[in-house]
């Protein structure tokens, strides 16, 4: 009586010369996105600060926007845009490039009324 002989091991010697092939190498890294290496926004706190040392307010609403399609011709990336409620009331839209800190829009009633007197340095 002959056994059959076992699948498993058939299996096993036939990968054994396969085991001693050379293996292909890892796939390289892909290249780094040049947009994450490149684009540097100025921290959200820091334009906030900004805002408020030329305009007389209170943030009420900060958040990140897409630039419009002349925005972006002329470079930006993304654009920070806040809501200022001024002392006399009045409600102030201000968009600033995230990257260079650029006041790019104050719309609003009262601009002139709530912006601060430029600081001198002594």
């Amino acid at each position: 009586m002959t056994r059959a002989p076992n699948p498993l091991i058939l299996v096993l010697a036939l990968m054994a010369p396969l085991a001693a092939l050379p293996q292909p190498a890892p796939p390289a890294a892909p290249p780094p996105d040049p947009w994450a290496t490149s684009f540097q926004p100025q921290p959200f706190h820091r334009m906030a600060e900004a805002v408020t040392a030329r305009y007389d307010g209170r943030l009420v609403a900060a958040e990140t926007r897409p630039p419009r399609p002349a925005e972006r011709a002329a470079g930006v990336e993304l654009v920070y845009e806040f809501r200022l409620l001024t002392t006399q009331r009045n409600i102030l839209n201000i968009r600033v490039d995230a990257r260079t800190g650029r006041f790019l829009e104050v719309a609003g009633r009262g601009q002139l009324e709530a912006r601060r007197a430029p600081r001198t340095q002594d």
